[in-house]
């Protein structure tokens, strides 16, 4: 079996919102960076267009992310927050007349993560370092309002020999850990299939604090 490498990411705004059961009027947000915006900012640093991730595929014709495995160290918290909007006359379907529409949107404030990419695929991690480190297209951190107020790779060593649990538990000091695992007590829907019809598959993970597990 081969060694696996951890790609360490850090994702640092004064806003972020990672949404994975949005609906219409109401954009939630998750409480640490999801797989599906971690991969949809790399897709955006390597120039991959949504209709174009479910092609992607690795030399043995599985789709080319699904190596990797995703975990979350949460650094800072950060604090919930909703805004309100309104929408003046907008056209009713019927075009009966015209209404106000309204929405909430939720999103973390002075929140910090560092996200490890474990893969056996280094030369994956590689190329996703360069990229993020050289990207394409503008990166946000969930949405295009909310952009990254630190680059997101280190410019030097930030491959790391090692799973998940060796890099991310390695210090965490009682910080928040999510990982990626197979009988994981948490599901969340945001493993995404096709990013242009919005196709996501449930995630299992399981959550640390300081090296202990949780059952949150």
């Amino acid at each position: 079996m081969s060694q696996v490498h951890t790609l360490l990411l850090r994702l640092e705004g004064p806003m972020q919102s990672w949404g994975y059961r949005s609906r219409f009027d109401y954009r939630d947000t998750a409480l640490e960076p999801t797989r599906s915006g971690v991969i949809g900012l790399i897709c955006a640093a390597m120039g991959i267009a949504r209709d174009e991730y479910a092609k992607c595929k690795d030399k043995d014709g599985k789709p080319l992310f699904d190596c990797i495995r995703l975990g979350v160290r949460v650094d800072r918290e950060g604090r919930p927050e909703r805004d309100y909007h309104t929408a003046l006359d907008v056209i009713k379907a019927d075009a009966s007349g015209k209404d106000t529409v309204q929405s909430w949107r939720d999103y973390l404030a002075d929140a910090s993560f560092t996200v490890g990419l474990e893969s056996a695929n280094v030369s994956l991690l590689n190329e996703i370092a360069h990229a993020l480190q050289n990207p394409k297209w503008f990166l946000f951190l969930g949405r295009k309002a909310f952009p990254l107020a630190v680059p997101p790779v280190e410019t030097a060593n930030p491959i790391k020999v090692g799973s998940l649990e060796e890099v991310l538990l390695s210090g965490a000091s009682g910080k928040r850990v999510v990982l990626e695992q197979a009988d994981g007590e948490r599901t969340q829907h945001d493993w995404p299939l096709c990013f242009g019809q919005r196709r996501f598959k449930p995630r299992s993970m399981h959550v640390q604090f300081d090296g202990k597990g949780d059952s949150e």
